[in-house]
């Protein structure tokens, strides 16, 4: 079959690109050692599904990677998307913030087009590495029809999984990347993309925060709880000039009470998260009261994403509350 548009392929960086001296070092290698360029050549039977166009947005390890990268990337895409020669978007990127990458392009991309995240749990010199499968898996996700609409999709070892629920699960483990709590959206077999469910929740062209443009956001942080956290060690992070606070607190996303009392100082809007990654927290009575917002499913590093993105519209707990059940 060959096909009249394109594909971009944007290399960012990431075990995907890395490198090593010894095919058995699965931890001790560079990562963002190799260009987007060697990445396509290393893969076989990739070449039928182009043509392709490719830029190397930046090589590096996706610990590096900060909010102005997301904006930028977010800029980069649209730029794209938004030519008719094109047919979709890869992402080869790193797997430490891959997950967080994703949801912010969910949010602040407007498309239709399939953008699709792909990496590996292994450096590309390693002993059965798993860039080249999950590169072409990539491809072949985007240049199916029934990718359209899915908003930002994340395509590894065989699965594919919707930006706002997906998560890292494993240090190592080539089959890290899922939600234990919602399932896999879809997987490949043959070089098909196969779905089983759709993304409800507000993306993309849908999305009131896309078209972001490059700006600078509101600083928000996250705080992370735990059985017998020090209140000056609190005091310490609260001191900081924050626009917005994620608390990745106990259980339902509680707040142990003497750190509560801290938090009530705070004239800013704070999101409850749960540390535990997985369920529901659910808003509780005076919360609104208490400046506060109930993150939903969301993981504490997506509910600190969407806030940065919701500051930029709204302060009022209210409506901020309604944007997490939104999106």
């Amino acid at each position: 079959m060959t096909y009249d548009k394109k594909v971009i392929i944007i290399g960012t960086g990431g075990t995907i690109a890395g490198r090593s001296g010894a095919a058995e070092d699965l931890t001790g290698y560079h990562a963002g050692e190799l260009s987007v360029e060697s990445l396509l050549s290393s893969v076989p039977g990739l070449m039928q599904y182009g043509p392709f166009e490719c830029e190397q947005f930046s090589n590096i390890d996706s610990s590096d990677v900060t909010v102005e990268h997301w904006v930028r990337l977010a800029a980069t895409v649209q730029r794209y998307v938004d030519d008719d020669t094109v047919a979709g978007i890869v992402i080869t990127h790193g797997t430490d913030s891959m997950e967080e990458t994703a949801y912010f392009l969910h949010l602040t991309v407007d498309t239709d087009k399939p953008v699709v995240l792909t990496g590996s749990m292994r450096p590309a010199t390693a002993i059965s590495a798993d860039g080249p499968l999950n590169l072409l898996m990539a491809v072949q996700t985007v240049r199916f029809e029934a990718s359209r609409g899915k908003g930002i999709i994340v395509a590894l070892n065989g699965y594919l999984d919707c930006a706002r629920e997906v998560a890292k699960l494993h240090t190592t483990d080539v089959a890290t990347f899922g939600n234990d709590y919602f399932g896999h959206m879809g997987l490949v077999q043959d070089g098909i993309p196969f779905y089983y469910y759709e993304p409800l929740r507000r993306h993309t062209k849908y999305s009131e925060f896309a078209r972001l443009g490059e700006q600078t956001l509101p600083q928000v942080e996250i705080l992370y709880l735990y059985g017998g956290i020090k209140e000056n060690f609190v005091a310490a992070a609260l001191s900081q000039r924050l626009d917005g606070l994620v608390v990745a607190g106990l259980g339902h996303g509680i707040i142990p009470q003497r750190i509560q009392s801290q938090l009530s100082s705070l004239t800013i809007p704070i999101v409850r998260a749960s540390k535990t990654g997985h369920g529901m927290v659910s808003p509780m009575k005076n919360d609104s009261l208490h400046g506060m917002v109930a993150a939903d499913t969301l993981t504490p590093v997506k509910a600190r994403i969407l806030l940065m993105l919701g500051l930029t519209k709204t302060r009022h707990v209210d409506e901020l509350q309604s944007m997490f059940g939104t999106y």
